[in-house]
């Protein structure tokens, strides 16, 4: 089976579907495919789909082209594609049975009259797959609801959507760099839908309070880490990788190296050209004997040199990741196309 994950958006294609209730899976999808800057994507197995890392692990995301009710024929198809085992699926979807602004969740579960997900059980076989619900709340009044999840948000409620959106990558972040329980335990129910919306000069009072409660409270992490949200959701991610960094130095000071570890891994995910901290997570690892993540780590350090043009570095750490498993397959695979293409052209 693949170490990669596959994190599924369900929604409707077409521009008359693009921002209603339904479709916020798929914005949550346009949401991670922007922040981790993985470019337009491309269409295979009916399905929009994007490549990369996420917290330096390997993930596909994709938009099933297939209308929400058949959503599990585009998604069964790309598992067995890149032979993706179910538990390495996440998918989100938009819930009626969920309050507006609440997220939600799971480890399993039936589909709960949620079309999307009804089509994804029955072409899995199973219903044991991590999802994401986004409440979107029942209609008001007597309203239909087909006719209320197939409406537009408007007004406050658009500005809400998108805000959520941002928090539900938050916690696809989380799910895939510490687990369904930890990110479970810090979003499921943590949005308010009495909260108001926020704008953007909203958020930018609100980041100039967070600004001076760290300059307040400097060993409080909790003022930077307020500071790291409010900048990305301002689209600020240069300085909000800056404070994760900060937030890192912080958490060592205090002698909470895993702590400190989580915020590496947060700021090298966007910015991979963060050399010394990527060994240094790999380090990390390796001094806890859990080669696999070290391996890892060294790995994508090495692709990220391959990416830039610089084949002798992104070897060296081809060979740090040999060292610790001298028969990762995926190692030896980037050691022989290295070596090939360093290797001087004969005459």
């Amino acid at each position: 089976m693949s170490s990669k994950r596959l994190i599924v958006g369900l929604g409707n294609p077409g521009r008359k579907y693009e921002k209603t209730r339904h479709n916020i899976g798929f914005r949550v999808i346009d949401e991670l495919a922007a922040r981790y800057k993985l470019g337009a994507g491309r269409s295979e197995k009916r399905a929009l789909t994007w490549s990369g890392q996420i917290q330096g692990i390997p993930i596909k995301l994709a938009k099933p082209m297939t209308y929400m009710n058949r959503s599990g024929e585009s998604l069964r198809q790309l598992m067995d594609f890149y032979d993706i085992a179910p538990s390495n699926l996440l998918v989100v979807h938009d819930d009626l049975d969920t309050p507006f602004g609440i997220l939600r969740l799971r480890q399993s579960g039936g589909h709960g009259g949620q079309n999307g997900l009804r089509s994804i059980i029955q072409h899995l076989g199973g219903k044991d797959f991590a999802r994401l619900r986004f409440g979107i709340g029942r209609p008001p009044g007597k309203m239909d609801p087909v006719n209320y999840v197939l409406q537009p948000f408007k007004g406050d409620d658009l500005i809400r959507a998108d805000e959520l959106a941002s928090r539900a990558a938050d916690a696809v972040e989380v799910w895939l760099s510490a687990g369904i329980e930890e990110a479970m335990t810090r979003f499921n129910g943590d949005a308010k839908a009495s909260q108001p919306p926020q704008k953007p000069r909203d958020l930018e009072a609100q980041l100039a309070v967070a600004v001076r409660a760290q300059e307040l409270a400097p060993s409080d992490p909790k003022p930077l880490m307020k500071l790291i949200a409010l900048q990305k959701k301002l689209g600020r991610i240069d300085a909000a990788v800056a404070n994760h960094l900060k937030l890192a130095r912080l958490y060592k000071s205090a002698g909470k190296q895993e702590q400190a570890i989580v915020e590496l891994v947060k700021a090298v995910s966007i910015r991979p050209s963060l050399i010394a901290e990527q060994r240094e997570i790999a380090e990390w690892y390796l001094a806890r004997e859990n080669t696999k993540r070290a391996v890892n780590r060294y790995l994508i350090l090495a692709q990220h040199f391959r990416q830039t043009d610089n084949r002798a570095a992104a070897l060296e750490e081809v060979e740090r990741a040999l060292a610790i498993n001298p028969q990762h397959p995926k190692a030896l695979d980037m050691r022989r196309s290295l070596q090939e293409a360093l290797a001087p052209a004969k005459s």
